[in-house]
């Protein structure tokens, strides 16, 4: 029974990633040149960043376009440090046109919706006050605006100088997530607008009532971008904006974040479940979104077979070893040959499990390759979120789906 569960979720695994890297490929985007630019603001909420937003500042105030041109909001969500002195110094010394707004702590997209309703840019850029943006990248994310249907562009996030181990591993993450995003970009279902300069029409974002309201919502970004697929918009990604995001540098709060990350998922797919197999919603509806479903259902499948398998194989050898004599000495010391190792595996159990790794290097290396980023000095982190980042997700989903459905706090 086990290898054919095994042989079933390899197969539509196998299935999906081939669909998804059938429109890797596509015509260049078309690109707007803008005889006059246009008018651009920087949302930036801060709560206790006042060792990062100056660099976050800093980064919007050199970048390749008109000072003029240019709107910077910060918004200090009830910091307990000194992110709004900080700031305020820096603008005092300067000079630059940095606005700063106080307020009781409220959340993210509470941050946001005071600054978009007093944003007066054409466009409206959401900037996490830890990040930064090269100096490109609004140009080359704004030429992307086409046409009226388009309502945000985002950029190709980084994981900002990675020291520890950890944070090296995540790297990975981010570029393979980069790839997907592109796979969904051009696919048309792409529906993620995350926190490092995500670029919105600011007249479509105020109609459609601004960020989230909803303080139960621990993910405005996917929120937001679920909204605008619900009202027909369509969402861009510019594969040459680059921008850098500082990431967990600790397990726990890796572990913190994910959960984060995945009861947004799971709550805001549940809020716009009348987008599933909606022919209004055309391919988003009818394939993307039952897909994001079935692919968190598969993670968990497989993984949990494996480590099923992996647990009785274990149970069964501290059994005999327990109960047979000298067979624990005599299989810690009597190594196979190749030819015997290979016949004493379940052929049926190994084949797709070797099929999906070999699968998920090859994927890793691509996306390296398609980015342009370094690969053969990163083996050792390559290895590690190989074999151990499904597991950390499988469990993370698992306690994640846990806590919606027993209805736990959500809290940052």
């Amino acid at each position: 029974m086990l290898q054919y569960l095994l042989w079933g979720i390899s197969f539509v695994t196998l299935w999906l990633t081939l669909v998804w890297l059938n429109f890797l490929y596509a015509e260049p985007l078309p690109k707007k040149k803008f005889s006059d630019y246009p008018k651009i603001t920087f949302g930036i909420p801060a709560h206790n960043e006042a060792e990062t937003i100056l660099k976050t500042i800093n980064s919007i105030l050199e970048a390749d376009y008109p000072v003029d041109k240019k709107e910077i909001i910060v918004v200090d969500d009830g910091s307990t440090d000194n992110t709004s002195d900080v700031v305020h110094k820096f603008i005092s010394t300067h000079n630059v046109p940095v606005k700063v707004i106080r307020k009781p702590n409220g959340g993210k997209a509470s941050a946001l919706n005071v600054a978009l309703d007093i944003a007066t840019g054409e466009f409206f850029s959401v900037m996490d006050a830890d990040s930064r943006i090269s100096k490109e990248s609004v140009k080359l994310s704004l030429s992307n605006f086409t046409d009226k249907q388009i309502g945000a562009v985002i950029s190709r996030v980084r994981v900002d100088d990675p020291k520890n181990f950890l944070e090296r591993i995540q790297r990975f993450e981010y570029i393979m997530s980069s790839m997907v995003r592109k796979i969904m970009c051009n696919f048309g279902t792409l529906s993620i607008t995350p926190g490092v300069l995500s670029i919105y029409r600011a007249d479509v974002i105020r109609k459609l009532g601004g960020f989230t309201h909803d303080k139960n919502n621990l993910t405005e970004d996917l929120e937001i971008a679920m909204r605008l697929k619900y009202n027909g918009y369509l969402i861009k990604m510019e594969p040459e904006s680059i921008t850098y995001t500082h990431v967990p540098n600790t397990l726990s709060s890796l572990w913190k974040q994910r959960i984060r990350w995945a009861r947004g998922y799971i709550y805001n797919h549940w809020n716009y479940r009348k987008m599933f197999f909606s022919n209004r919603h055309g391919i988003f509806g009818v394939f993307q979104m039952p897909v994001n479903v079935l692919a968190v259902i598969l993670l968990i499948a497989n993984i949990g077979i494996i480590a099923y398998d992996l647990l009785n194989r274990s149970f069964d050898f501290i059994f005999r070893s327990i109960t047979i004599p000298d067979y624990f000495l005599t299989r810690i010391t009597d190594w196979p040959s190749v030819q015997q190792f290979i016949l004493a595996r379940n052929i049926q159990v190994y084949l797709p499990i070797i099929i999906g790794a070999l699968l998920g290097f090859y994927l890793i290396y691509f996306a390296h390759r398609l980015f342009k980023e370094q690969f053969r000095k990163q083996i050792g982190p390559l290895v590690t979120y190989m074999i151990i980042m499904p597991y950390f997700s499988t469990l993370n989903w698992v306690s994640s789906i846990v806590q919606e459905v027993s209805r736990a706090k959500r809290k940052w």
